[in-house]
């Protein structure tokens, strides 16, 4: 299994390795899923990024976990019940598997909105994506033994691109395009 606690220069598989885990996860949810999107920064073409595939599944009824855990447990994944983000219930893969993040997030909710906003905002701003993956680069030299560490560091820029995001949003109307699956 290769090493995925570092950053890998962007590559144009992330997006067929998001395809291939979620069509099942589609297939077993179904209507329950109301998006299921690649998130993160390995859905951003030319983005520099741990190699760790990002999904996030919608759905309308988030408060019942019985409502999609079997299904989602059914594809490969367990759920991390440890998980302190209220915003989201998350799941990871089996071990032995490629690592792979599944984030649930309520349909229409600041969380669900805020990670698409910050990938489509990246996906258009080349400028931005390139201070990021730098940014990144820099965290993940000074902290690879640190993991909680790295992920605090990007705070700051993190919400340095939601502001810009945020305006941006609002000069051209934004909103979410149809789910990736």
């Amino acid at each position: 299994m290769e090493d995925q606690w570092r950053i890998a220069a962007y590559n144009p598989a992330w997006r067929h390795l998001f395809l291939e885990t979620a069509m099942p996860l589609r297939e077993a949810l179904g209507e329950k899923a109301v998006r299921i999107d690649h998130v993160g920064s390995t859905s951003i073409m030319g983005m520099d990024a741990k190699p760790i595939i990002d999904i996030q599944i919608s759905v309308s009824n988030y408060e019942d976990l019985s409502n999609y855990k079997r299904e989602i447990e059914a594809v490969g994944f367990v759920f991390r019940e440890e998980n302190p983000d209220k915003t989201k219930r998350y799941f990871r893969e089996v071990p032995g598997s490629r690592r792979t993040h599944v984030h649930v997030r309520q349909t229409g909710s600041f969380s669900e909105q805020m990670n698409l906003l910050f990938r489509d905002y990246l996906r258009e701003h080349p400028e931005d994506r390139t201070k990021y993956a730098e940014e990144k680069h820099r965290l993940m030299a000074l902290y690879q033994d640190l993991r909680q560490k790295y992920v605090e560091g990007k705070g700051p820029m993190v919400w340095s691109i939601l502001e810009k995001a945020h305006v941006w949003s609002q000069e051209i109307g934004w909103h979410p395009g149809k789910s990736d699956v």
